[in-house]
């Protein structure tokens, strides 16, 4: 049997089989978690189980094909010593064929829209003063001193950008028909977002469904959900922080009209999560948000937790699933050959 058989069907299965299979069953799983009282309850529970329908069965097969392929104490191929070991050239091939067609799936699902431009305006030395004014009136958006850039694209209203250290992006235009009171409103909103990188969060969400063949046909409703619920809790965080719910939910509507958008803005794409944000600012506005006594876990230091230990475990424990698919993959090229 050709030592391309299990690196190349194997990576095949993988992509048309195993991770739909993973789809399926998060599906299920986001369907009981979804259930639960209140949309803004579960959002790192459901992060993590959209993300890793993708990332950790990918992360796991490529582990458990370089534990096989180690040969003596390879310290780069296996982190635990475990004795003498036989080298397995195949499973070594299937992982580095399975991150090769990983990374190709990555580079395919980037995408040029969203990316905009810091250009400066003519009135921009007007409207930097402006900007300056707001956020020192504002001791909660101290964070952002120096984070602010200006774009003079028309299209563009305000959002969040950079995955390692988020800026805020606002546009001349969309600053010019809202107020102080709105846009100090709208840069809290945009706080959130920095404080929690969801620029670098909302990238790897769309890289975990984009490399799944089934993740954009099962899962996509559920992301456009979480997506919603994550931008209505970044407006809670706000007027926790003292945004007016009132000037936040008109920016919101000023920010909502078709252009090329961003995943992480403050004007929403579809007319339901634009109702659904502005109910409940308006909610807010009658009765005022509290802080949970007890904040729950960063969902990035839990998404890495798991990665290490999905990373780790075929080293400790038998990687007996990737033996059942090198020999369904042989098995089944060896029934088709005759």
């Amino acid at each position: 049997m050709s030592e391309a058989t299990f690196p190349l069907l194997g990576t095949a299965i993988v992509f048309l089989v195993v991770l739909p299979a993973c789809a399926l069953s998060v599906k299920i799983c986001l369907l009981a978690a979804e259930r639960t009282p209140g949309p803004l309850h579960n959002l790192t529970l459901r992060y993590l189980l959209l993300t890793g329908s993708s990332v950790l069965p990918l992360a796991w097969l490529v582990s458990a094909g370089l534990h096989q392929a180690e040969s003596g104490k390879s310290a780069i191929a296996c982190l635990l010593d475990h004795g003498a070991a036989g080298s397995c050239l195949e499973s070594g091939y299937f992982a580095l064929a399975l991150g090769l067609a990983t990374l190709a799936s990555c580079l395919r699902a980037q995408h040029r829209s969203g990316l905009v431009r810091a250009s400066g305006p003519e009135n921009e030395q007007s409207l930097r003063q402006r900007i300056d004014r707001v956020i020192l009136g504002f001791p909660a958006l101290a964070v952002l001193k120096g984070r602010v850039l200006v774009t003079s694209d028309q299209s563009f209203a305000i959002g969040t950008l950079g995955l390692l250290r988020p800026r805020v992006v606002i546009g001349a235009h969309f600053a010019d028909l809202i107020s102080d009171e709105m846009l100090a409103s709208a840069f809290a909103h945009e706080v959130a977002h920095v404080r929690a990188l969801d620029p670098l969060r909302y990238w790897v969400l769309q890289l975990a469904l984009a490399i799944n063949p089934a993740g954009r046909f099962l899962l996509d409703a559920h992301a456009d959900r979480w997506f919603a619920a994550r931008e209505a809790h970044c407006d809670r965080e706000a007027v926790i922080h003292g945004a007016s719910p009132l000037s936040l939910a008109n920016a919101i509507v000023s920010a909502a009209r078709p252009r090329a958008q961003l995943a992480v803005a403050l004007g929403p794409s579809d007319l339901s999560s634009l109702r659904f944000r502005v109910e409940l600012l308006l909610a807010f506005a009658e009765r005022a948000p509290t802080r949970r006594s007890t904040r729950g876990p960063s969902a990035f230091a839990v998404a890495l937790a798991l990665l290490l230990i999905t990373l780790i475990l075929p080293h400790q424990t038998s990687t007996k699933p990737l033996d059942a698919l090198h020999a369904g993959a042989e098995h089944t090229v060896s029934y088709l050959s005759h």
